[in-house]
């Protein structure tokens, strides 16, 4: 159809049509980044393109907080005599009230039920004002053909997302919704404006030391949003690069902490150990409600900087492993914060995982960081040559950090030797002992020890027997599930392997990074990186790596870039269709998806089907 003019009706109905076909939609003209985003969501979810099969729950709560701050009645004032519809629904997209200007539209509206107890979540109706608002967590209009599913195509939704406006919690979602051929602009201010009401609705609901706290946080963060953050029992207040300074770390994890820092104070300062970035000093004010009790607190990042010494900053630099980066994805952080609560504890703990996934890297970081200047004490099972077992419990007990690699490589008469000793410093409490970490691949082929030539202890029972040690298991994801994670890993590894010759790439080669599943994980990395760097150096370049510096048989990677859920996806299929030897049928089953969804997806997340 080049040369031919073709109306934004027939682009959007053509874009549709090749992302039903499992084409690419970026090679042609097609609707805005964020409807193809929720289109793609809705196709990997199963939203039907046509008819509707919205689930139905009668279980209304009219006496919500959401319900009792809506103005729907001013609003509907406001529409009456209008072919307009102002709809609530809740966080989970499930419509609570609908009230109506125009009876054609309401009879309408009633046959694409979009009616109170009806769901207009994504995964349910596929691309709407209501359910795409949700998502995105921003104020959304979808018009006419831009709607995934053709019954709601005659409408124009303009959807505005409510949240509480101190816990910043997302609680629902207020619609107005009005024929395609009388979308305006207006419409859209109109349910911002009526949103904006609701939202002042509920601060007024809302206690009086969470209003103090909002008012104390807009007042510290002013010029320094980056570094200031509000919470109490139900709120974690902050921009994101503020969240980010703390590691990942979340309400559940900080406010016990900021409690027992203002214990009987106003004011304190707390060292922070968090997400894999260090020490990070935070000043502490409390914000006290009227009865003088800890409504919340005020939380002031310092500059990291000056809290850590020359050796850990260095440690740092050095590592390479998922603890030692900042603005890491949640799936990273989340395995990092448990490791460094435990290590700091003296506690020992099991990182289970893929080869190469980086449990060694994340026992490293945190041993080099907690326990400065005490060399860590490796037994590798996998090797025939190691210290022995009393050689490693011997350094363990007088304060160094040692780590067992392989533990699944053990004998059963070396594994109840560690976990004997373990138990009995346990029943002590003895302080002065060090850390011990262990590691598991998540894959255990058939061996024997290199420790005595004994059998293995089967994978199974060795868990059992950890679990009853009180040894925690902490599992460490691997890297197609948190990709993103690439874009700090990559430049530290390969300032590393290059010792500094080269310290970043281009945006083009990370593109490629990023859509790889690296089953080889960070060790695969590395090599592609050291071999990218070899064929760079031998032309005489340094500084910047780009994609002609590849290894000529890299992966060619999937069409497009997956985001984290839709790697996890991925990868769950790939596992099935492992375990099924390759019967999609039985692969679907296993999934609780239907033959038709797997064939889908095997198609949009580029599986190759025929190696298995």
């Amino acid at each position: 159809m080049m040369g031919e003019t073709r109306s934004w009706t027939e682009i959007l109905s053509r874009a549709r049509q090749r992302l039903l076909g499992g084409e690419d939609v970026a090679e042609e003209p097609g609707p805005r980044e964020e409807i193809l985003s929720s289109w793609r969501r809705s196709y990997d979810e199963g939203a039907l393109t046509s008819g509707l099969a919205s689930p139905y729950d009668d279980n209304i709560n009219l006496a919500s907080r959401l319900v009792r701050a809506a103005v729907i009645g001013r609003v509907h004032e406001d529409v009456l005599g209008s072919p307009i519809t102002v709809v609530l629904a809740d966080s989970r997209g499930k419509v609570l009230i609908r009230r109506s200007g125009e009876p054609t539209l309401e009879s309408r509206l009633d046959n694409a039920l979009l009616a109170p107890g009806f769901n207009y979540a994504e995964r349910y109706v596929g691309t709407n004002g209501i359910g795409t608002a949700l998502e995105g967590k921003i104020n959304q209009s979808v018009v006419g053909f831009e709607h995934f599913n053709e019954t709601l195509q005659a409408f124009a939704c303009y959807g505005v997302p409510l949240r509480d406006p101190v816990t910043r919690r997302q609680l629902g979602v207020l619609d107005i919704t009005t024929w395609a051929d009388r979308a305006h602009p207006a419409l859209s201010a109109l349910a911002r404006q009526a949103a904006n009401v609701i939202e002042e609705g509920l601060m007024q609901m809302s206690s009086r030391g969470a209003q103090e706290l909002l008012r104390e946080y807009l007042v510290a963060s002013r010029n320094r949003e980056d570094r200031v953050l509000a919470i109490s029992a139900e709120a974690f207040i902050g921009s994101g690069s503020a969240h980010r300074r703390l590691g990942g770390l979340g309400r559940e994890e900080m406010w016990p902490m900021v409690q027992g820092a203002l214990s009987g104070r106003d004011e304190a300062e707390l060292p922070l150990l968090a997400g894999g970035i260090g020490t990070v000093p935070l000043r502490l004010r409390a914000v006290r409600g009227l009865r003088g009790d800890l409504a919340g607190a005020l939380i002031q990042v310092l500059e990291a900087e000056a809290a850590q010494s020359r050796e850990e900053r260095a440690h740092l630099r050095n590592a390479t492993g998922p603890a030692a980066f900042s603005g890491l994805s949640p799936v990273t952080v989340g395995p990092t914060v448990m490791v460094r609560r435990l290590a700091s504890g003296r506690l020992p703990v099991c990182l289970i995982g893929e080869s190469g996934s980086g449990k060694r890297f994340l026992v490293e970081a945190v041993a080099g960081e907690l326990f400065a200047g005490r060399t860590m004490v490796v037994l590798d099972t996998t090797q025939p040559d190691q210290l022995p077992m009393s050689d490693l419990l011997e350094a363990w007990r007088s304060g160094r950090p040692g780590l067992i690699r392989a533990v699944d490589g053990l004998s059963p008469q070396h594994l109840d030797e560690l976990l004997a000793a373990i138990q009995d410093e346990a029943a002590r409490q003895a302080s002065e002992c060090g850390w011990l970490a262990l590691t598991l691949q998540s894959t255990h082929p058939a061996a024997t020890s290199p420790l005595g030539g004994a059998a293995l202890t089967p994978p199974d029972e060795l868990q059992t027997a950890l679990a009853a040690a009180g040894i925690p298991i902490v599992v460490v994801p691997p890297l197609r599930s948190r990709v993103q994670d690439l874009h700090q890993i990559v430049p530290s590894m390969l300032r590393r392997l290059s010792s500094g010759r080269f310290d970043e790439v281009t945006s083009a080669l990370m593109n490629k990074l990023v859509r790889e599943p690296w089953p080889g994980n960070l060790s695969e990395v590395s090599d592609v990186l050291s071999a990218s760097i070899a064929r760079a150096t031998e032309i005489g370049r340094s500084g910047t790596l780009d994609v002609g510096d590849l290894p000529e048989d890299f992966g060619s990677g999937v069409r497009r870039k997956l985001s984290p859920l839709e790697w996890m996806a991925r990868e769950a299929i790939v596992d099935a269709l492992r375990a099924t030897r390759g019967d999609k049928q039985l692969a679907a089953d296993a999934l609780g998806i239907s033959r038709a969804s797997i064939y889908r997806k095997i198609k949009v997340y580029d599986i190759d089907t025929t190696e298995f």
